[in-house]
């Protein structure tokens, strides 16, 4: 089973690509996450749905 992330972790890494301080890629190596498409999916899931 792959690991769970927490919303507050996925909100603490999303925030500064929100505000253009850091790329989905950036922001993955960062927060040493494996994978930055998981990233940009959190992204595109806040941009769609806000915080849920």
């Amino acid at each position: 089973m792959g690991k769970h992330y927490t919303i507050e972790f996925k909100l603490q890494v999303i925030q500064p690509i929100l505000k253009g301080k850091m790329s989905i890629r950036e922001a993955a190596r960062f927060y040493n996450i494996s994978s930055d498409t998981l990233v940009g999916t959190w992204l595109k899931r806040f941009e769609k749905s806000g915080i849920k």
